[in-house]
C-alpha cells in the first residue's frame, strides 16, 4: 500500500514515524518498554543501534519495520477518501495516533489507537510565515484553492508530497515544497531579482507564480512556478542517449546563454547539475532551482555559490558527464 514517511525520530527508548497514506496522516510510536520482553525487543534494539550509526539504509528499514504492522489499519482507515483532494487536505489531514504493542501470543506487533499526541510535529514540511520576509511583491495562493493532480489508477498522489498543482482557473503549475527555509528564501530572492533586472520571460527559467500558504496564512507551504511544457524529463533522463547526441550543442548553447545572462546581472545559479536542467517538449533546455544546494560531482565545495562554480558545473555536464555511462550523486549544502 502506497505510503510516504514524512518525518521520523529514532532512539532506543522510544521511536516514532509519521506517515502519509491516501491523504491521511498516521503517527506511529514504539516504546522499548512495551516490547522488550518479546523477540521484537531484540530486533528493535539491533536495528536502532545500526540506524543511529548514521546508516540511512537501516534507518529506512527500521521505519518500514515500524510501519508494516500498521498497513491493514491504514487500509481500513482510508476506505472513503475522495479522489479529488486539495493541498489543504494533504497538509492538514485527518490524523491517527498509534502505538505498537505485542500481541497476546507474542507472535506479532499490532497498532493501538492512542490519545498521546506529544511527539508529532503537525507543521513539519511547513515554515511559519512570521519567520519569513513579507515578500509583498509575490501573490499568495491558499492551500484550499489548489487541487492535487489526481490519478485514476494509482493512489500515490495522495501519499506523496505533491509536485504539481491545479489552480482555481484550471492552470497546472509546478510545486516546490517549503522543506528548507534557507532554500526558499534564496529561491524567492533570486526570482525577484530576475524580475527586477528585466530577465523575466527573456531567459529559459520558469517564472515564480505565487507562495502557497495555509488558509489562515500562518504557515508557508511552498512555491508555485509556471509549468515548463515537458514530460517531466530532466537531463538525467537523456544521459548518453541518441537525443543527447542530437541536441547536445543546442542544450549547451541554451544553458550557457541563460547563465551568461544571469551573471551579467551578478546573479548566480548555484545548483548546477543535470536534474536542474529540464528538457521541454520542443527539446529546449530550461534552468530550474535557485535554492542554493550543490552536488560535488559537478561543483567543488569551494566553488559552490560562485560564478566560477556555475561554469565548472556547465562544463562538467556538457563536456564530460552527458556522454559518460555511469553517474554518481553526492549532494552537499
Amino acid at each position: 500500500m502506497s505510503h510516504t514517511v514524512i518525518d521520523s525520530h529514532i532512539e532506543l527508548d522510544r521511536s516514532w514515524v509519521t506517515v502519509m497514506c491516501r491523504a491521511t496522516r498516521f503517527h506511529i510510536t514504539i516504546s522499548h518498554k512495551d516490547i522488550r520482553d518479546s523477540r521484537f525487543g531484540t530486533e528493535y534494539s539491533e536495528m536502532v543501534a545500526k540506524a543511529m550509526d548514521d546508516d540511512e539504509e537501516y534507518h529506512d528499514l527500521l521505519c518500514e519495520w515500524i510501519i508494516d504492522p500498521c498497513l491493514s489499519y491504514f487500509r481500513e482507515s482510508t476506505l472513503n477518501i475522495p479522489k479529488e483532494i486539495t493541498f489543504k487536505d494533504f497538509y492538514d489531514p485527518p490524523t491517527h495516533h498509534l502505538k505498537l504493542l505485542v500481541s497476546g501470543s507474542g507472535s506479532s506487533l499490532y497498532p493501538k489507537a492512542t490519545q498521546d499526541r506529544g511527539t508529532m510535529n503537525a507543521f513539519h514540511l511547513m515554515i511559519p510565515s512570521r519567520e519569513l520576509p513579507p515578500f509583498s511583491e509575490v501573490p499568495r495562493s491558499k492551500a484550499s484553492d489548489l487541487r492535487i493532480i489526481s490519478d485514476t489508477k494509482w493512489d500515490d498522489y495522495m501519499s506523496e508530497i505533491p509536485q504539481k498543482a491545479i489552480t482555481s482557473d484550471g492552470t497546472s503549475r509546478f510545486f516546490k515544497p517549503a522543506d528548507d527555509k534557507k532554500q526558499l528564501l534564496r529561491e524567492v530572492d533570486m526570482h525577484l531579482r530576475i524580475r527586477e533586472v528585466g530577465l523575466r520571460d527573456t531567459i529559459k527559467v520558469a517564472n515564480l507564480h505565487s507562495i502557497v500558504v495555509s488558509d489562515d496564512a500562518k504557515m508557508t507551504i511552498g512555491l508555485l512556478f509556471d509549468l515548463i511544457p515537458s514530460t517531466g524529463d530532466s537531463l538525467y533522463t537523456h544521459k548518453n542517449s541518441a537525443l543527447a547526441s542530437e541536441y547536445h550543442a543546442r542544450w549547451k548553447q541554451q544553458v550557457t546563454a541563460t547563465v551568461e545572462q544571469l551573471h551579467s546581472h551578478n546573479l548566480v545559479w548555484g545548483d548546477v547539475h543535470p536534474g536542474n536542467i529540464v528538457i521541454d517538449t520542443s527539446f529546449n533546455a530550461w534552468v530550474v532551482d535557485f535554492g542554493g544546494w550543490s552536488i560535488v560531482e559537478f561543483i567543488p565545495r569551494k566553488k559552490a555559490g560562485t560564478k566560477d562554480g556555475d561554469w565548472q558545473g556547465v562544463r562538467k555536464i556538457f563536456d564530460e558527464w552527458i556522454l559518460e555511462d555511469n553517474d554518481s550523486d553526492h549532494r552537499v549544502e
